[in-house]
């Protein structure tokens, strides 16, 4: 919300550039503000169409190379078109190729724009618009340098610590606490050095140690 009202830019774009800046929203700001230009085209957002996307039409698919209504086609932000069942397929590979989805680009070759999340969530199946949430949420807390998620065994918790708290324990909300420098167990006032060479005599020596 931030970003798309400072911007001016929809929400979907500004999701866009929050995952290419590792979601902050200080790092999207002063760049975008130095050099506009040089972002969209880094991150694949137009200001306009490439090619033109006439209404009222048949034109040609870019993938299958069959003719279809202007209806039954459709395009990211450059204007290439093609048919929903290429865009479906398109999408559902990259979405099972991992989080590389989420800065999917147009399937033209000779393009970088960038396919927005309304385009998935039109296109794909309700299968592939969960995992791509999925890789949406795990990419807010793991590129995020705010977050973390807690290490707790069998917890789904993501953890946000504001810096500069002072002290680098933190407890999650199914009363795990861990050290949010190091994600050992709660370790003050234990420096995490000293925490990491215990470990390793540990494991080193085993039973011994204990």
């Amino acid at each position: 919300m931030r970003i798309s009202t400072v911007l001016s830019i929809s929400k979907v774009e500004a999701s866009v550039l929050l995952r290419y800046y590792s979601w902050s929203v200080s790092k999207v700001h002063d760049e975008w503000f130095a050099d506009e230009e040089k972002v969209r085209r880094s991150v694949g957002l137009l200001e306009k169409p490439v090619v033109p996307f006439p209404d009222g039409r048949e034109m040609t698919c870019g993938i299958c190379f069959e003719n279809y209504s202007y209806d039954r086609l459709h395009a990211a932000a450059c204007g290439h078109p093609f048919c929903k069942s290429c865009w479906a397929g398109y999408i559902s590979t990259a979405i099972n190729d991992g989080p590389g989805c989420l800065m999917l680009r147009c399937p033209d070759p000779s393009c970088a724009a960038v396919v927005g999340q309304d385009m998935v969530n039109a296109l794909a199946s309700v299968e592939d618009r969960q995992k791509y949430f999925r890789y949406f949420i795990r990419s807010y807390v793991e590129d995020n340098r705010k977050t973390k998620w807690c290490p707790a065994p069998g917890c789904d918790y993501a953890v946000e610590f504001i810096l500069g708290s002072g002290s680098y324990d933190v407890t999650c909300h199914c009363s795990y606490s861990f050290c949010w420098n190091c994600v050992e167990e709660a370790h003050r006032p234990v420096d995490c050095g000293t925490v990491a060479k215990w470990i390793l005599k540990n494991s080193a020596e085993s039973e011994n140690m204990n």
